[in-house]
């Protein structure tokens, strides 16, 4: 004997099981880095006039610059699989760099999906040398759940979130 136990399954377990295991990876999709393959943004014209910056923006340098300057803010990511995410509050502060001398620049979103690293980045694409400005979904740091309950408890609001979990990420 090979030491190998062979059990029968049923058919309504083995439909069971691959329920459960779909069920896992849907809880457990944002344990790894996710594309995202839109975004929105809303527009401050105003404030873009007052940095002195115009659309569509030549560089990725200048449209980081209207990020940080509050002129461009994330209303909408969308993921690879479609999957919409309404952005409550974005945060363009690094909480870190990673990736090749450090060009990756990674920061804080609360969506409808929870709290986020997010990073981005200057991408090349392999079809022109045109560069574009590359997002995605580094991990999930806590579920729209967790953080409507914390929130609730503590009675914060999304920049004081925003506050102690850069605290918490950088070790300060």
């Amino acid at each position: 004997m090979s030491g190998i136990e062979w059990l029968s399954i049923t058919p309504e377990q083995l439909i069971r099981d691959i329920e459960n295991i779909v069920i896992r990876q849907r809880e457990n999709k944002y344990a790894f880095q996710i594309g995202l393959r839109d975004l929105d943004f809303n527009i401050d014209q105003d404030r873009l006039k007052d940095l002195g910056l115009t659309l569509p923006f030549p560089s990725i340098d200048l449209a980081e610059q209207a990020l940080r300057g509050g002129a461009i803010i994330p209303t909408t990511f969308i993921e690879d699989d479609s999957t919409q995410h309404q952005v409550l509050s974005f945060d363009w502060r690094p909480i870190g760099n990673s990736g090749f001398n450090n060009c990756v620049t990674h920061s804080l979103a609360l969506t409808d999906h929870g709290l986020f690293e997010v990073g981005r980045y200057a991408a090349a694409s392999l079809n022109s040398q045109q560069r574009y400005w590359h997002w995605f979904l580094h991990k999930r740091l806590a579920t729209s759940e967790e953080i409507h309950d914390w929130m609730a408890g503590k009675g914060l609001f999304s920049e004081q979130l925003f506050e102690q979990a850069y605290h918490a990420l950088l070790g300060e």
